[in-house]
């Protein structure tokens, strides 16, 4: 009986370590997404002001090594493009110029899982990078374009579809210092994406 315990034993442990290996050693996420972008206000000087918050659509793209099966690194790239006009005269006297934008995001850090749940993963980030933002007024063709340093804080929840594949959604707030107005430098955006996640090799 004793020896029978103690077989029961190594294989509840071997159990154990072994679903507490089974998570992908990589990652990969490609979808879409919405970013909403804060620029503050700008006076005008006649007397109205314009509200810079813009919503943009793009893509969102993350490479991810697993090292544990609670904590991996990720690489993390989107893309959001936006068209607006602004009027810089007066509603009686418009002056309409149209602005196409864009911003891409690209960030670093590391992800941590939670896979105790079922099939279903949930995952909370912590990354930093930068942000390059263009602008291109319609009437000219010389693009206008920055880059400012970010960090981002996010999460979200993988849906399994079989073992390799599964539909993320994800959300992330990302500060990024370009000003938003003439005292503050910095802007808070935030983006939510969704997709799906193609996974590769065991974890180690």
């Amino acid at each position: 009986m004793r020896r029978l315990a103690q077989l029961a034993g190594l294989l509840l442990f071997c159990s154990l370590a072994t679903h507490a290996q089974n998570y992908p050693q990589w990652e990969i996420f490609g979808g879409g997404d919405y970013f909403r972008a804060n620029a503050g206000t700008v006076p005008l000087g006649n007397g109205t002001n314009v509200v810079l918050q813009q919503n943009s659509y793009g893509w969102h793209v993350t490479l991810g090594e697993n090292k544990f099966s609670w904590l991996g690194g990720i690489a993390d790239f989107s893309g959001d493009y936006a068209n607006r006009t602004v009027n810089f005269g007066t509603a009686s006297a418009p002056l309409n110029v149209q602005f196409n934008g864009s911003a891409y995001p690209f960030l670093f850090g590391p992800r941590f899982f939670v896979r105790q749940l079922g099939r279903t993963v949930l995952f909370g980030e912590a990354l930093i990078g930068g942000v390059h933002n263009r602008a291109t007024i319609a009437s000219t063709t010389q693009p206008v374009s920055e880059t400012k340093w970010a960090y981002a804080f996010g999460g979200g929840a993988d849906f399994p579809i079989t073992n390799l594949v599964a539909v993320r959604g994800q959300f992330d707030w990302i500060r990024s210092h370009f000003p938003q107005t003439l005292t503050q430098d910095n802007q808070n955006n935030y983006r939510v994406s969704g997709g799906i996640v193609f996974t590769f090799g065991n974890g180690r």
